[in-house]
């Protein structure tokens, strides 16, 4: 197969990108400005696009830029991975792993994960990024990600999503607007201020049922995308949420939040371990893939994250 493409050009593209500069690239690079420019036209000539614009103070990237960018992000990622996993047959696990994770699963696991692989894969470079699930897939299709944790499962043959945790949801709010009741009919909910996340992936994963959907979204009054921002609108008493009972764990544990299931009707969703099919997992990712697999169980039987195990799921592949 052949390409107009080669890694020295990749590796001096991405350079000058993310340091926004020649200048900047070939100090870090240690390269001659010059060879880098005359790299990065030939790229742009040998592909008959142009990929970056020169300004006098730097450089920005075009439509077809930004879509090579995360293309050779994603190349040179894969094959440092394939060095450093041939390597690392002969002495510890090592290498990087890059892991995706949803606002929930963050909340709910993102620092014990860390600290387990802190703790356990101490020659492994980790990389951690948030974004909602479908955004995590677009960063799995593209390489810039090893593994992720999404609610929603891949549409994408290329993209396996094994289901780990089942989970109810529920209304958020603080014990002045929702009391200490039990379960609350969705209705009851609906007649509350809410505050959602305003993507209709997000709307996706919290309902099934188009009228359900539907009828949620025609009730919020206030859009948050981020997942601390929202709760902090919520204790602050501005509104109510319907989400994950994890994403707010600790606020209430505090007491600063209550959760009362929504039922009539109950609402639910699955969480997904989503890996690549494309690229054969080095041994660093598969041991991140078996920690991270541990910690969201670990965090299931402890109550953190309700919800029913998926136990089919347990080995690492």
């Amino acid at each position: 197969m052949s390409t107009k493409l080669d890694f020295r050009r990749l590796r001096y593209f991405v350079a000058v990108c993310e340091l926004g500069s020649f200048s900047k690239a070939s100090e870090f690079l240690n390269v001659a400005q010059s060879a880098i420019s005359q790299h990065v036209a030939t790229l742009e000539e040998d592909l008959g696009v142009q990929l970056l614009v020169r300004q006098p103070r730097g450089v920005s990237r075009t439509e077809a830029g930004e879509r090579l960018h995360a293309h050779a992000r994603g190349v040179l990622h894969a094959l440092e991975q394939a060095e450093l996993d041939v390597l690392s047959l002969a002495r510890a696990v090592v290498g990087p792993v890059m892991v995706g994770f949803n606002y929930t699963a963050m909340e709910a696991i993102g620092l014990p994960f860390i600290r387990r692989v802190v703790s356990t894969l101490t020659e492994v470079k980790l990389r951690v990024i948030e974004a909602h699930s479908e955004i995590m897939h677009q960063w799995m299709l593209s390489g810039q990600a090893d593994l992720a944790l999404t609610l929603v499962a891949p549409n994408d043959d290329r993209l396996e999503g094994v289901p780990l945790l089942d989970e109810e949801l529920v209304c958020l709010g603080t014990r002045a607007m929702l009391g200490d009741g039990g379960p609350i009919d969705l209705a009851d909910a609906l007649r509350l201020p809410l505050i959602m996340p305003g993507r209709t992936a997000v709307l996706q994963a919290l309902a099934s049922d188009v009228e359900v959907r539907n009828a949620i979204a025609a009730k919020v009054y206030m859009e948050i995308e981020s997942a601390i921002p929202l709760k902090r609108a919520v204790s602050a008493g501005l509104g109510v949420t319907i989400q994950s009972a994890a994403l707010a764990g600790d606020e209430i544990a505090r007491g600063e939040l209550v959760a009362r299931p929504v039922v009539n009707p109950t609402m639910g969703r699955t969480l997904y371990l989503v890996s690549s099919r494309m690229k054969t997992a080095s041994r660093a990712v598969m041991e991140a893939r078996r920690l991270m697999i541990d910690v969201v169980h670990e965090a299931q039987a402890s109550g953190r994250w309700p919800g029913r195990w998926h136990d089919t799921h347990l080995e690492t592949r």
